[in-house]
């Protein structure tokens, strides 16, 4: 289990991401989906929108919600060259 002292928030798995910025301490299931909740230019204007503003979904972990990129609306599970 990861803690951030600043804001008290746990979190399991390496591949996640938590955002230490004021006022926003969300988790994210990876540094893709954290990069896309953040815009405008690094040391001019950047700034954190909300997860959902940025097309990330939340999912609920035993520790709290994860945000993370939407899966495909119509999954297609095959193996190469399966269903051609």
């Amino acid at each position: 289990m990861i803690s951030h002292a600043e804001c008290g928030k746990t979190w399991t798995g390496n591949r996640r991401a938590h955002c230490p910025a004021e006022g926003c301490h969300e988790t994210f299931n990876s540094d893709s989906a954290a990069e896309k909740h953040r815009v405008g230019k690094p040391g001019i204007d950047r700034h954190c929108i909300s997860p959902a503003e940025a097309g990330l979904v939340p999912v609920s972990k035993p520790w709290g919600i994860c945000w993370q990129n939407p899966g495909p609306d119509n999954p297609v599970w095959r193996t190469s060259g399966e269903g051609e």
